[in-house]
């Protein structure tokens, strides 16, 4: 053992505080010793038992993990919450943690809160996020959109990479502050050079958008193709569609496969929608009718609207699946329940017709009203024809029906869901959980 290790221990062994936390810190990192958890925390237990609030809080998170020592939330808790007496800030934050999911204590999130802003209130970064989250959630406190923005620009200060993602989200929405796209962008920058992908994300979408930037659909594509290589399935579903429509890039539907598939591997329906639409016209690929059924099966079972309508379409012409209208109007319900309004008048239609359900002018009547949203001269043709098969009374009660279901619709209808169409017009922006500190 090196001369200088052993004089360390020898000082460590006498009860030197700050020899007990280098070597501890020597321990945990195997920086000249060999990396040992167990006589870490051995050292971190000692400087701890004398009091250091830097060691009570280290000790506390090592009982957290078990590292190094047997798991024990309850001993963790007593080591933290002597540390955080002591305003030692990364003990609070952890306290906090603590108490918001009830670890080694009861679950309080009000507490939870309290710890947070002891701590945020001292300068540390990750409670500063999760004090954000919560006034941006109305967690613990009641919501304030100008308190959220408050802690999570300051934490963004300190180069928190999802502090600066949410706090860009709340400039570009204009949530507690007004509209500034240009800041919102320039924040989405910072977490994004730093590799964070949700960020490269939302920037790529602002310069398909031209939001806060100068539209570019080249760097659109460059910071897609970042965060998809990370492995972050929206972008690697964007990424798909801008090589189908060769936004950025030049078109190259076999490239578009790839990383659609890879979208689709995370369950991201909207990827095995757009890849049965590959495989239904034979575009980078050989047209496969039964493949895109099954993408238009998996789409539709993850719950997206569009591919719910379109397997019902293909149970309807028997195409690469066996003929079933009965199951095609089951599909075209879960569809027309999320607004889509195809399918809400091709179900309209079933019902007059009585195909695949029991005939039902009321029914009908009543889809085919919703359906009247989209405003194509068609729907409003049929519904014409079929409502003079029916009198006042049976009309009266068609759109008292409409007006129940219209209640249940979600507020996005199919008109407004994020497509290909206009991905440089709209973004999609993800608000992010708590973080273990």
């Amino acid at each position: 053992m090196p001369a200088d290790i052993t004089a360390l221990i020898a000082d460590a062994d006498a009860g030197d505080i700050d020899a007990q936390l280098q070597l501890a810190d020597l321990y945990e990192n195997g920086l000249g010793v060999p990396l040992n958890p167990g006589q870490a925390a051995f050292w971190y237990q000692k400087a701890a038992e004398a009091g250091s609030a830097r060691a009570q809080a280290r000790l506390g998170q090592i009982y957290i993990t078990g590292s190094g020592v047997p798991e024990d939330h309850g001993t963790a808790v007593h080591w933290l919450k002597l540390a955080a007496e002591q305003d030692e800030p990364s003990a609070q934050a952890d306290l906090a943690w603590c108490y918001q999911n009830g670890t080694g204590l009861q679950k309080n999130i009000r507490l939870a809160f309290e710890w947070y802003l002891r701590a945020a209130r001292l300068g540390h970064a990750g409670a500063r996020y999760n004090l954000g989250y919560m006034y941006a959630n109305g967690y613990g406190v009641d919501r304030n959109d100008a308190e959220a923005l408050k802690w999570y620009a300051r934490a963004a200060e300190q180069g928190h990479v999802k502090a600066q993602l949410n706090a860009g989200l709340m400039y570009v929405q204009g949530l507690g502050t007004e509209k500034k796209l240009a800041e919102g962008a320039r924040l989405y920058l910072e977490a994004a050079r730093h590799g964070y992908a949700k960020a490269q994300y939302n920037l790529a979408l602002m310069y398909a958008g031209g939001q806060g930037v100068e539209q570019s659909d080249e760097e659109a594509f460059l910071w897609q193709q970042k965060a998809a290589q990370q492995g972050y399935a929206r972008a690697q579903f964007n990424l798909g569609l801008m090589y189908i429509h060769g936004l950025g890039t030049t078109q190259d539907y076999k490239k578009a496969i790839k990383w659609l598939k890879l979208a689709a591997e995370q369950n991201y329906g909207k990827a095995y929608y757009q890849l049965g639409k590959l495989y239904a016209t034979g575009s980078g690929t050989d047209i496969n009718e039964i493949e895109a059924a099954r993408c238009y099966q998996l789409a539709a079972e993850s719950g997206y609207a569009k591919a719910q309508y379109r397997l019902g379409r293909l149970y309807d012409k028997g195409q690469g699946i066996m003929q079933d209208h009965r199951t095609a109007a089951e599909w075209y319900l879960k569809a027309a329940n999320q607004g889509n309004t195809r399918a809400q008048y091709v179900l309209g239609v079933h019902y007059a017709k009585g195909k695949g359900v029991e005939k039902n002018m009321i029914s009908a009547y009543a889809w085919l009203s919703l359906a009247q949203i989209s405003k194509i001269p068609l729907y409003a043709e049929v519904l014409e024809k079929v409502s003079r098969r029916m009198n006042n009374e049976q009309i009266k009660e068609a759109r008292k029906l409409a007006a129940h279901w219209q209640e249940d619709l979600p507020l996005l209808s199919e008109g407004r869901q994020i497509d290909i169409q206009r991905i440089q017009r709209h973004c999609i922006f993800v608000i992010l959980d708590f973080i273990r500190i």
